[in-house]
């Protein structure tokens, strides 16, 4: 799933990294994730015993809540001093798990992306053959990508409402960025990171100091504006929700409250590009099990997030990541009780990678019950536009990345093109916004896209590669791409 999903070949470790490890000085105090028992229902949760117990419970182990989604999933955050504060609360009668928070580095600074190659910084001037075409945005002819899922066709019918807001779990975005200010929404905007291993892990959800939440943005709705770059449904709304701090770290608990917090503002959409992705598999944390405590406690509280914010309307949109794992038989140590969180997570849209050819993207995990949709992501060894996606980095310039961090969101901006086309306006709580039911949204994205490799649902390429023509016109015919390169794990 959402393995952060760069195609990195960092030489650095990114393994998890625990709180506690990150610095001398917060070793004493360490951040806990505590799961109640109880009911979930399609407004909220029930704490067993009632919600005043379970925060008493917390206070008198010695834990400070410093968020309470008791009310929505049933679930704490809490910081405390106690070495025992875990095992004492996880053994009352109505906690189902108690776990230590973790932060991973989940993606490379834009330092580090640039070191290694990955990434290619491109100004607006720099188009092969001469330049746009009249009225172009100036960077589109670039943009593979689109074209692949035919988003400009799919403009001439629906180009995205601005009553659909698309929440962009990630590092933050650059508000200021001439292909995105105008859909930006900062009053919405949240910042879940907590104080941690990097020294400028705080700030504003529109002030990406990293880049992925930008170049993520710009995919799903960067402006036709004749600047730069088009996304594919650039007349939505952006509402950064920022998870991930300028180092690259990605912490466990900000991932539960930022989805918790989607599901309160009822987002239409939202994706998550997020997750471990390295090498070093006896010390990643991709997978999480249920037989590992903290893990359980991360994937309990996730879990519990995505239902939450399905219940509330929202359509939930990950990276299935960059493994090349087939998720429905992970490898050794791996066992199958061990998810990639969230794109695993029931009801999450699990989205795999393609290369310029529609071929799979090497590093793209998959997996039979794992893959939802195939969409555009990358597949080459650099930066090299020809290859990877193209869209807005922080700083008024764009670049080129690969990973299923970009096919995510190409299938989050198709999905929001579905609800601003198909989806009924309504009235909540005096404020304008679509309505659709996210099983129908789904039920839409799978029908239109273009069935390749086997035909049918198959373990690579999921129930197609996503077509944002096809989803605006609702065409539901099967319609099987034989240009289309089969999956080499087909052999296995």
């Amino acid at each position: 799933m959402a393995a952060l999903v760069l195609a990195v070949s960092l030489a650095v470790s990114i393994g998890a990294v625990r709180l506690s490890d990150a610095s001398a000085e917060t070793v004493s105090v360490k951040r806990y994730n505590v799961v109640f028992e109880g009911t979930a229902t399609t407004s909220g949760f029930t704490v067993e015993g009632g919600r005043d117990a379970a925060l008493a419970l917390v206070t008198s182990a010695g834990g400070t809540i410093v968020a309470d989604l008791t009310r929505q999933i049933g679930v704490v955050t809490a910081l405390s001093t106690n070495p025992s504060f875990a095992s004492t609360v996880g053994a009352a009668t109505n906690v189902d798990v108690a776990g230590e928070d973790f932060v991973w580095k989940a993606m490379p600074t834009m330092d580090e992306a640039l070191m290694s190659g990955e990434l290619t910084v491109v100004g607006a001037e720099a188009v092969p053959g001469g330049g746009p075409q009249p009225s172009a945005d100036v960077l589109e002819p670039m943009q593979w990508s689109m074209q692949q899922i035919q988003t400009e066709e799919a403009h001439a019918i629906q180009a995205g409402s601005p009553l659909v807001q698309v929440g962009i779990l990630d590092s933050g975005i650059d508000a200021t960025h001439t292909d995105l200010s105008a859909n930006v929404d900062c009053s919405l905007g949240r910042d879940f990171v907590p104080v941690g291993p990097s020294p400028l892990s705080i700030g504003t959800p529109c002030n990406d100091n990293q880049f992925h939440g930008t170049h993520v943005a710009g995919i799903v709705a960067a402006k036709a504006n004749g600047t730069g770059v088009v996304g594919v449904a650039p007349n939505v709304k952006l509402i950064p929700v920022k998870v991930c701090d300028i180092a690259g770290y990605c912490y466990a608990s900000s991932s539960a409250a930022a989805i918790t917090y989607a599901g309160d503002k009822k987002f239409e959409v939202i994706n998550m590009s997020y997750f471990i992705d390295d090498d070093q598999l006896l010390e990643s944390t991709e997978l999480k099990c249920m037989s590992d405590p903290v893990q359980r406690a991360f994937r309990q509280a996730n879990e519990r997030a995505i239902q939450y914010a399905r219940n509330q309307g929202v359509v939930p949109v990950a990276a299935l990541g960059n493994s090349d794992y087939d998720l429905a038989h992970p490898p050794e140590p791996y066992e199958n009780e061990c998810e990639v969180v969230p794109a695993e997570t029931q009801g999450v849209i699990g989205t795999m990678a393609l290369g310029v050819n529609k071929e799979k993207a090497r590093y793209s995990s998959y997996g039979v019950g794992a893959t939802d949709v195939a969409a555009p992501g990358g597949n080459g060894t650099t930066g090299d536009c020809r290859r990877t996606v193209l869209s807005t980095l922080p700083g008024q310039v764009w670049g080129c990345i690969q990973g299923t961090s970009m096919a995510s969101p190409h299938t989050a901006g198709v999905a929001a093109l579905i609800v601003s086309q198909f989806g009924r306006v309504g009235n909540d709580a005096g404020t304008l916004d679509v309505v659709m039911r996210p099983t129908q949204v789904e039920s839409y994205l799978q029908a239109s896209a273009i069935d390749q490799g086997e035909p049918g649902y198959d373990k690579c390429f999921g129930h197609g590669r996503i077509n944002a023509l096809r989803a605006v016109l609702h065409q539901t015919s099967t319609v099987y791409d034989a240009t289309a390169p089969f999956c080499p794990e087909y052999a296995e």
